[in-house]
C-alpha cells in the first residue's frame, strides 16, 4: 500500500477518535447534559435515534392492528416477521397478537439489546461451517442471521445485509478487481459502525474512500460519475469531469490494487459542482456529497424501490418525501421507518427474496443445519440470481422470476427446506431438517382424534407460514389424504395408512404426524404466498 495512502487513512482514524473523545460521540455516558454534536469534515459522525412516533412515514399502530380483521392480522404479521428474516411457532404468532400489542411487542423486541454472550457464541458457532471459495465467506453471514435472536444487534446485522446487496453498498465480487474478502469487510463495518450508532452520512463517507469502493469503481472519472449517480441520482455528465478533477490524484493501483492518493492534489476551486459549495480536493468532494439534500431523498428512494416495487412514481415520491420529514439519520432506522409504516405493511405488495422466504420458514420449523447447509444455499442464490453481494450495481429491486431463477428459488425453499425432515434427533453434522418426531411432540387437550390432529397440524402450518388458514377446501382435501374411506385403487391411492393418534407405539405417532406435516408443507410450499407479499384486501 502507498505510504500516502496509510497517513491520509492514519490521520482520519486518529482524527475521528480524538473528536469522538473530546466532543463526546461514539459511546454515550451515562447522567449530565447530552454530548455536543460531534462533526468531522462537516459530517455529523452519531446517529440521532428518532422514536416511532417521529417518523415521517407513519408506522403501523397496535390499535390500527387491532382494528384489522384476524385475517388480515395474520397476513400483516407474517409479512412484519418474514420481513425481519423472523419466524416463529403458531402458538408464539397467535399469543402476541392476541395480548394487543403484537406491533409494538415486534418493536421492542428487535429493540433490545443481544445479549454480547450470545453475540460472541454465535461468532464461535459460525466456525463450524464449511464452504470453498467465495461460498467460505458468504456462507456465514447467512448463518449468521439464521443463529441469532431477536434484538438491537440483530437488526444491525439485518440491516448491513440489506444494504449490501444494493447498489449502495454491493462489495460486487463479481469484479476481477474485487476480492472475496471484500465483501467481508464492507458488511463488517457496516455493522461495526452500525453497532456504533453512527450517522449513515458518515458511514457512507467512511465506505467512499475505501480500497473496496475504489475496487468497484477504479478511477476518478469512474468513481466520480458512480458516486454522484449512486447516492444523488446525479446523471448530469457535465459533473463528471468536475468530480474528476477533485479526485484526481486519486487512483486504484493496478500492482497492488489498492487506493493510492498521490500528491498531485489538485488546487483550483471547484464551484459548479454543488450548488453553494466550494470544493478543491477528493476530501472535499466526499464529504459534501453526503451533506447535499439530494443525498437523503436518494438514498430512501434505493430502499424504497425495494419494498414497494409496484407503487407508481408519484406513490414512491411521497414516501421518500414522508420519510425525508423526519430527518432520519441512521441506515437502520431508515429501514425500520419503512418496514413498519402502514406503507409497507397493508399497501405493498412485491415478490419476497429468498431470504424472506427461507429464514421465516427455517425458524418456524427449528429447521437444523448442517456444516455445509448454508454452503449450499449459497450456491443456490447463485443459480436464481438472487447472489449475496456479488453484483456491480446491486441486486434487481425485482426479484428475477424467469423459469430458471424461479424453478432454483422453489427447489431450494422445497427440498432444502420444507420437505427436508430429520428422522435422527441427534442432527448429526452430515444431516440437516427439522425434526420428524418432534415437531408435533405435544397437542392440545381437544385434538383427540384422528381428524382434529390433521386440522391442527394444517391450522398451524399454514397461519405461520404464509399468514392464512387453510380454506375449506385445502382443509378437506387433507382429510381425505388420509381416511380409510376415500381410498380407491384406481381412482385416489391415499395415505391411509397415517393414524396421527392412537398407535399402539406412540413413537409412531409423532413419526405419522411428522409425515403428515411434510404432506401440508410440500403443498404450502406450490403456493404463492410462499414467494410473495400481497397488500391488505
Amino acid at each position: 500500500m502507498h505510504f500516502i495512502h496509510i497517513i491520509f487513512k492514519f490521520i482520519l482514524v486518529a482524527s475521528t477518535i480524538l473528536f469522538l473523545n473530546n466532543c463526546g460521540g461514539g459511546s454515550s455516558s451515562g447522567g449530565g447534559e447530552p454530548p455536543e454534536e460531534t462533526q468531522l469534515y462537516g459530517i455529523t459522525i452519531d446517529a440521532k435515534p428518532l422514536d416511532y412516533t417521529q417518523y415521517g412515514l407513519p408506522p403501523l399502530t397496535d390499535s390500527e392492528f387491532n382494528a384489522l380483521s384476524l385475517d388480515d392480522q395474520y397476513k400483516v404479521a407474517v409479512k412484519l416477521y418474514a420481513t425481519l428474516f423472523y419466524g416463529s411457532s403458531f402458538d408464539e404468532l397467535n399469543t402476541s397478537i392476541h395480548s394487543g400489542l403484537f406491533i409494538s411487542q415486534t418493536q421492542e423486541k428487535f429493540d433490545q439489546e443481544n445479549d454480547p454472550a450470545e453475540l460472541a457464541s454465535v461468532e464461535d458457532h459460525l466456525l463450524n461451517y464449511k464452504g470453498w471459495g467465495t461460498g467460505e465467506i458468504m456462507a456465514p453471514m447467512i448463518a449468521r442471521l439464521f443463529h441469532l435472536s431477536p434484538g438491537k444487534e440483530y437488526l444491525n446485522r439485518w440491516a448491513a445485509y440489506i444494504l449490501t446487496q444494493t447498489i449502495l453498498f454491493s462489495p460486487a465480487y463479481e469484479l476481477d478487481t474485487v476480492y472475496n474478502t471484500d465483501a467481508v469487510t464492507v458488511y463488517n463495518s457496516l455493522v461495526l459502525d452500525l453497532d456504533d450508532d453512527l450517522s449513515l452520512q458518515w458511514i457512507t463517507f467512511k465506505h467512499m474512500i475505501t480500497d473496496e469502493n475504489w475496487r468497484r469503481f477504479r478511477s476518478p472519472e469512474d468513481n466520480g460519475r458512480e458516486m454522484l449517480e449512486i447516492f444523488l441520482m446525479d446523471f448530469n455528465d457535465a459533473h463528471v469531469p468536475l468530480a474528476a478533477k477533485a479526485l484526481k490524484n486519486w487512483m486504484l493501483d493496478k500492482e497492488s490494487n489498492t487506493l493510492v492518493i498521490t500528491l498531485n492534489e489538485n488546487t483550483e476551486p471547484i464551484t459548479d459542482l454543488f450548488q453553494g459549495t466550494t470544493i478543491i480536493n477528493g476530501t472535499d468532494f466526499y464529504s459534501a456529497l453526503v451533506l447535499q439534500p439530494e443525498f437523503l431523498t436518494t438514498v430512501s428512494r434505493r430502499l424504497v424501490d425495494i419494498y414497494f416495487p409496484n407503487h407508481t412514481e408519484a406513490e414512491k415520491n411521497n414516501i421518500v418525501a414522508q420519510i425525508v420529514s423526519s430527518n432520519p439519520t441512521s441506515w437502520t432506522g431508515l429501514l425500520k421507518q419503512i418496514i413498519y409504516s402502514k406503507e409497507y405493511l397493508l399497501d405493498s405488495e412485491k415478490t419476497r427474496t429468498f431470504e424472506e422466504s427461507f429464514f421465516p420458514i427455517a425458524k418456524t420449523l427449528d429447521w437444523h443445519p448442517h456444516q455445509y447447509s448454508f454452503m449450499n444455499i449459497y450456491r443456490n442464490l447463485d443459480k436464481m440470481h438472487q447472489s449475496t453481494m456479488r453484483y456491480k450495481l446491486g441486486r434487481k429491486t425485482e426479484v428475477p422470476l424467469d423459469s430458471q431463477s424461479f424453478a432454483w428459488f422453489h427447489k431450494t425453499i422445497r427440498e432444502n427446506i420444507m420437505i427436508n425432515y430429520e428422522t435422527n434427533t441427534s442432527f448429526e453434522s452430515w444431516d440437516d431438517g427439522w425434526s420428524l418426531t418432534n415437531i408435533y411432540q405435544s397437542l392440545p387437550a381437544e385434538a383427540d382424534t384422528k381428524e382434529k390432529v390433521a386440522d391442527y397440524i394444517v391450522h398451524t402450518l399454514f397461519i405461520p407460514l404464509i399468514g392464512r388458514d387453510a380454506t375449506s377446501a385445502e382443509m378437506q382435501f387433507f382429510q381425505d389424504m388420509i381416511d380409510e374411506d376415500k381410498y380407491n385403487s384406481t381412482t385416489f391411492q391415499n395415505f391411509r395408512w397415517i393414524s396421527l393418534i392412537g398407535n399402539d407405539d406412540p413413537q409412531d405417532d409423532l413419526k405419522e404426524r411428522g409425515y403428515f406435516a411434510a404432506m401440508v408443507l410440500d403443498y404450502i410450499s406450490r403456493l404463492s404466498a410462499i414467494y410473495s407479499f400481497d397488500k391488505k384486501e
